[in-house]
C-alpha cells in the first residue's frame, strides 16, 4: 500500500507540489506566543520532509516560478528607491549599505573559517538575514559553476538546508534583540516618536491637517441660513466656525444651485448643501440655521478614490501644503506608502508613489486627481507583453559576467530579473497608463511564486537534508546567530552614534534594511505610532535589493576561495 502511494506521487509530482504547497501554509500559521515560521519557511520544510522519499522536479518549474516572484518585488519596491532617498536624504542609504556590507562580510567571513562550501554560505546569508529571494539568486549562480552535476545538487540542498536552519533566529532573533536593546541602551522610543512628530509639526503639538479626518463617514446635510446667523458671511467665514472640518459645497438660491466658493456671500433663505463628518454636523444648525430636506441635492455624488502622488506640484510637499491648495471638498481618509499607513501631521512630507485615500463630492475628487497624479482604480487586467518582455530582459541581463579581481560575477538570471522588475516598476510609476499589475495578481506571483520554487528546492534537497543537518546543524545555528547580529548592531551604532538618527525611524529603517516586515510590525506597536514606517521604506527598497544580488555573490566568491 506504502509503495504504492509513493510510486503513484513520483508518477504525479504535481500532487506533491499542491500537498507542500498547502502543508506549508498550514504550518506557516501556527503561532506559538505570538511567533510564527510564516509560509515560506513552513513551505521549505514541508518541501524537506515530503522529499524524502525521491520526487523529480523539473528544474523548468523553479525556474519559472522564482522569475514571476522576483520580478514582482522589483516592480513593487522600484518606484521608491529612488524617490525615498530623494526626500529622505542619504541616511537611510548608508544604514542600507552598512546592513549588507556586514551581513555580505560576517557571511563570507564564517564561510571561510569554518569551511562552508558556496551552498552553505549563501543559505547562511538568506536565513539568517531572512531574505528568501537570495536562495533564487544563488541557485542560478551554482547552476553556472564549472562543476560536477552531483557537486552542483549538494550546494543546492545545502543551500535549502542552510536556510531552514537559520530562519528561525533570523526572524524570532532579530525581533528579541530589537525589543531589548532600546532598553538596553536607555532609549526610550515612544519619547522619540513624539519628539519627532512634535518636530514634523513645527514644534507644537501635532495636528493632522484641516485636510484629515482618520473617520470614514461623511454626511451630507442641507441647511436654511438665517439673518444674524450665516447671512452675510462668506463660505469661509461661515465654515471657519465648526470645530471640525465641513464644507459648504452647494447653494440652493431663488430654486437655482450654485457651486459655493470660499469668496461666496451667503444670503437670505440660501439652502446651503453641507459636508463633513456626522459629528460636526449636529452643531450645524446653530451657525448656520433649521436642517431641511436636501430635496435636489440627493443628487450629488460622492466618491472615495486612491489618488498616486506623482505630480511635481505635490510630491515633496507637506500635507498641510496640499490642503491649502488642492483639498477643497476632500477629505484624507488615510495615507500609505509602501502597503503601510504613515504618520498624518500638517508637516508629513509625501513621497512620489504615496497613496492618498480620499472621499468627498465626487466632482471635486476627480479635480484632485488631475493635480495630485492619477487614481488607482481596481483593475482584473495584468499587461502580460510588459510582464513577458521583462522577463525576457532580465534574464538576458543575468547572464552578463564581469570579472572582479579574477573573480567572475554575475547576477544570475535571479539577480537579472529583479533588475529587469525594478525598471518596469519605476517606469510604470512614470507612465501609469500602461504595465498594471492589479493586486492580486502581483500577490500570486510574489507570494505563490516564491513559495512554489521553495517547495520545490525543498523537494530535490530532500535526500540530502537528513545528512546535511547531521554534520551541519549546531555550527550553521550559531553561524546564523552571528549573521543575524552583527549587521543589526553595526547599524544600529552608525544610526545612532554617527548618523544621530532618531531612534523611531532607526528602528523602523533597521527592519527595513533587514527586509523583516515582522520586526517593524513589533517596533510599530512598541512606539504606539506609524513614525517607524516613515524609516522603513527606502531601506527596505534597498534592502530587497542588495540582500538578493548577494546570492550570486557569495557563491562566485566561495567557489573561487576554495
Amino acid at each position: 500500500m506504502i509503495a504504492s502511494a509513493v510510486d503513484l506521487l513520483r508518477a504525479y509530482p504535481q500532487i506533491v507540489i499542491f500537498l507542500c504547497l498547502a502543508l506549508g501554509y498550514a504550518i506557516g500559521k501556527i503561532k506559538v506566543k505570538g511567533f510564527s515560521l510564516g509560509a515560506t519557511t513552513g513551505c521549505l520544510l514541508a518541501g524537506l520532509v515530503v522529499g524524502q522519499i525521491g520526487i523529480d522536479i523539473p528544474d523548468l518549474l523553479k525556474t519559472i516560478a522564482f522569475a514571476l516572484f522576483i520580478f514582482g518585488v522589483g516592480y513593487r519596491v522600484g518606484p521608491a528607491i529612488l524617490s525615498g532617498l530623494k526626500i529622505e536624504g542619504l541616511n537611510y542609504l548608508w544604514v542600507s549599505l552598512v546592513v549588507g556590507v556586514a551581513g555580505l562580510g560576517t557571511a563570507l567571513a564564517l564561510g571561510v573559517v569554518l569551511g562552508l562550501n558556496p551552498g552553505t554560505t549563501a543559505g547562511l546569508l538568506s536565513g539568517a538575514m531572512t531574505q528568501s529571494p537570495t536562495i533564487g539568486t544563488a541557485e542560478g549562480a551554482i547552476k553556472q559553476l564549472s562543476i560536477s552535476a552531483a557537486e552542483a545538487s549538494t550546494y543546492q540542498s545545502d543551500l535549502a538546508v542552510a536556510y531552514a536552519i537559520t530562519y528561525i533566529f533570523g526572524t524570532a532573533g532579530l525581533i528579541l534583540t530589537l525589543k531589548l536593546m532600546p532598553r538596553i541602551l536607555g532609549i526610550d522610543l515612544r519619547a522619540e516618536a513624539k519628539a519627532l512628530r512634535s518636530r514634523m509639526a513645527g514644534g507644537a503639538e501635532a495636528e493632522p491637517p484641516d485636510l484629515l479626518s482618520w473617520h470614514k463617514q461623511l454626511d451630507l446635510r442641507a441647511f436654511e441660513a438665517e439673518a444674524g446667523k450665516a447671512v452675510g458671511k462668506t463660505v469661509a467665514e461661515l465654515e471657519s466656525t465648526f470645530a471640525g472640518k465641513v464644507e459648504v459645497d452647494r447653494i440652493r438660491r431663488n430654486g437655482k444651485r450654485i457651486k459655493a466658493g470660499p469668496a461666496t456671500v451667503i444670503q437670505e433663505n440660501d439652502i446651503l448643501a453641507i459636508i463633513g463628518l456626522g459629528r460636526d454636523l449636529v452643531e450645524a444648525a446653530h451657525p448656520v440655521g433649521q436642517e431641511v430636506p436636501l430635496g435636489a441635492f440627493e443628487k450629488i455624488k460622492g466618491e472615495i478614490a486612491n489618488i498616486v502622488l506623482m505630480k511635481k506640484q505635490a510630491v515633496g510637499k507637506t500635507l498641510q501644503e496640499i490642503s491649502n491648495r488642492f483639498g477643497r471638498g476632500i477629505f484624507l481618509r488615510g495615507i500609505v506608502r509602501q502597503g503601510h499607513e504613515i504618520l498624518l501631521t500638517g508637516s508629513t512630507v509625501v513621497h512620489p508613489y504615496d497613496t492618498l485615500r480620499v472621499a468627498g463630492e465626487r466632482n471635486q475628487v476627480e479635480q484632485a486627481v488631475r493635480a495630485l497624479g492619477f487614481a488607482e482604480r481596481p483593475t482584473t487586467t495584468t499587461d502580460l507583453i510588459m510582464l513577458g518582455t521583462g522577463i525576457v530582459l532580465g534574464t538576458l541581463i543575468g547572464l552578463l559576467s564581469v570579472k572582479v579581481f579574477e573573480i567572475p560575477i554575475t547576477l544570475g538570471v535571479g539577480g537579472g530579473v529583479l533588475v529587469s522588475g525594478l525598471f518596469f516598476g519605476w517606469l510604470r510609476a512614470m507612465h501609469p497608463t500602461f504595465g498594471q499589475i492589479p493586486a492580486p495578481a502581483l500577490w500570486v506571483f510574489t507570494d505563490l511564486g516564491l513559495n512554489l520554487f521553495i517547495v520545490c528546492v525543498g523537494l530535490v534537497a530532500g535526500v540530502k537534508a537528513v545528512s546535511a543537518i547531521e554534520e551541519t546543524g549546531l555550527v550553521l545555528l550559531l553561524a546564523g546567530v552571528a549573521v543575524t547580529l552583527t549587521p543589526m548592531l553595526a547599524r544600529l551604532f552608525v544610526g545612532r552614534y554617527v548618523l544621530k538618527m532618531n531612534a523611531a525611524l532607526l528602528f523602523g529603517a533597521l527592519t527595513g534594511a533587514g527586509t523583516c516586515t515582522a520586526a517593524l510590525n513589533v517596533i510599530k506597536e512598541r512606539v504606539a505610532s506609524a513614525a517607524p514606517v516613515i524609516g522603513y521604506t527606502a531601506p527596505y527598497a534597498i534592502g530587497n535589493v542588495l540582500l538578493t544580488v548577494w546570492g550570486a555573490v557569495i557563491v562566485n566568491v566561495m567557489h573561487h576561495i576554495q
